[in-house]
């Protein structure tokens, strides 16, 4: 029919299908094809939309300088338009891709048998210059409203061996889970209405789903299609249960101390 925005937006789902399922290649390969045809059409909002799946997918790869290319188009993007939500969404992604960046960095090149031992001077300072420019990004997602913001500050900066603000970020977040978060489905990351039939995790009591299907989805691992911005729900329900007893009963803080540490150093 000679339809190329709905050829474009066909070839962006087919992305999507296959990175929720882990093909992160074959994503990348129609979302460049998405991408393609929305620049061709002039379709600018589909343009940023493929810049941040791109952006995301080629993160899951571990080929951090292509994600950070792309999710910045996304956000300088968003910002010509005028799309606050998305900037923020962008700016949450770079964070998180210059964290995973500045890890890598930091592990830097294996040490071979023509490779003398000893610390990677180059590599430190890379690790130093990524994670403070990650620290700024996710800074930016939180003022603009991205709640999840605050877990990725807690480890960027129990990482950086600053365990009491860590702490801080880690109980904001966990606190906001329980007192307003319980309307986000802990699966897709859709915001639902009061009146709208969520499932309830059994073991923390906080975490709610749209579906069964939903609740799997949130106990993907990001290598296998999960959420890299809110990350598997089972990594995080143990410490939001015990913490919702905190809430709940008035107790001290302090009393979950041990757990909320344990949860930073997993």
């Amino acid at each position: 029919m000679g339809d190329r925005g709905g050829e474009g937006g066909a070839y962006g789902n087919l992305g999507c299908a296959y990175g929720s399922q882990g093909d992160f290649s074959k994503a990348i390969e129609y979302q460049a094809q998405h991408l393609a045809i929305a620049k061709e059409v002039g379709d600018r909002a589909d343009e940023g939309m493929a810049y941040g799946n791109l952006g995301t997918w080629h993160m899951q790869l571990n080929d951090y300088v292509k994600a950070v290319a792309y999710i910045e188009a996304q956000h300088a993007l968003a910002t010509s338009l005028k799309l606050a939500h998305v900037q923020s969404d962008a700016a949450l992604k770079m964070g998180i891709a210059l964290t995973l960046h500045a890890r890598a960095a930091r592990q830097g090149p294996a040490t071979g048998a023509d490779q003398a031992p000893g610390p990677h001077s180059h590599s430190s300072a890379l690790a130093s210059s990524l994670a403070f420019s990650a620290a700024k990004w996710l800074h930016d997602a939180l003022d603009g409203g991205h709640k999840f913001s605050k877990l990725h500050l807690a480890n960027h900066t129990f990482n950086a061996g600053q365990e009491d603000a860590a702490l801080a970020h880690l109980k904001e977040f966990l606190s906001w889970l329980v007192k307003q978060g319980r309307d986000i489905c802990a699966g897709c990351g859709q915001m639902r209405g009061e009146d709208a039939p969520m499932l309830t995790c059994s073991g923390c009591r906080v975490a709610r789903f749209c579906s069964a299907d939903h609740q799997k989805m949130a106990s993907k691992k990001a290598a296998s299609g999960g959420n890299l911005a809110m990350g598997r729900h089972k990594d995080i329900c143990g410490v939001l249960g015990k913490w919702r007893q905190v809430v709940k009963d008035g107790m001290s803080p302090d009393s979950c101390t041990a757990d909320l540490v344990a949860f930073l150093q997993r």
